[in-house]
């Protein structure tokens, strides 16, 4: 059913333009029939012409609810459907090969050197303490840079890369040609799939988005999550923005 209802939403304008072709052909079929009734001279063709005019009235009312009822499942339910899945891509996992230790001694020539000296020199070897400095690993911390390719779908604050906590403001623009509704998402730490957060259905140009509430900690444990705005059309089109942002607790 939701294939339908979006094929529907895709195809709207095609259909508005058959139903609105039909009903006025069959407007003039019915104004034509009208027209013969009138002139008739026998009642039997009277009744004909009154029975085409009928069917004609009836096929244009139709034509026309037609039309109303895609309107209203395109104005009205459509918006409340979720979007399509889309297949994730999988990673795939390449297995970097451990390098083997090569053994670079190189063996002692054969000299004539006298035993005292050897003797002195392998007790120095034994008695020296070997110094092993240990050099700490910096972790780079995940990084990620905003997207937000269309000018139709921008966000402004957040500002990409700032911390945020508790009830944050968003503002930013989602207008888009046959507008049909926007939406928030959040990625969380780690993951690719996005989640929803809340939905609009009125256009907005450089002002107040909505709000984003990340004050509990249970749902929004501190860390980098990607904050998107997500523009949707009358037709299923999106324009997407991607920010990154870090939550952090309201008690830092």
């Amino acid at each position: 059913m939701t294939v339908i209802l979006v094929w529907l939403g895709r195809q709207a304008p095609l259909l508005y333009m058959v139903c609105v072709l039909g009903a006025v052909m069959y407007m003039f079929a019915a104004l034509s029939a009208k027209r013969q009734r009138d002139v008739a001279q026998f009642s039997l063709e009277r009744d004909v012409y009154q029975q085409r005019m009928a069917r004609a009235w009836v096929m244009s009312v139709l034509f026309l609810l037609l039309g109303g009822v895609i309107f209203a499942v395109n104005m009205f339910i459509s918006p409340l459907l979720p979007p399509l899945p889309t297949p994730t891509p999988q990673a795939v996992g390449l297995q970097t090969p451990t390098p083997t230790a090569i053994n670079l001694t190189t063996p002692l020539a054969a000299t004539s050197v006298p035993t005292a000296q050897v003797v002195m020199e392998a007790e120095s070897v034994v008695n020296a303490t070997p110094t092993t400095e240990i050099v700490p690993t910096e972790t780079p911390q995940e990084q990620f840079q905003p997207d937000c390719p269309s000018p139709n779908a921008q966000l402004t604050l957040p500002v990409a890369g700032s911390n945020v906590s508790g009830l944050v403001s968003v503002e930013g623009t989602a207008k888009i040609n046959t507008f049909s509704y926007y939406k928030f998402e959040v990625q969380f730490p780690g993951s690719d799939t996005p989640n929803f957060v809340s939905q609009y259905s009125i256009p907005v140009e450089n002002g107040v988005l909505g709000t984003w509430d990340v004050s509990n900690v249970t749902d929004y444990p501190p860390g980098i999550y990607r904050f998107r705005l997500v523009v949707v059309d009358i037709y299923g089109n999106t324009k997407l923005c991607t920010i990154p942002v870090n939550v952090v607790s309201t008690s830092e």
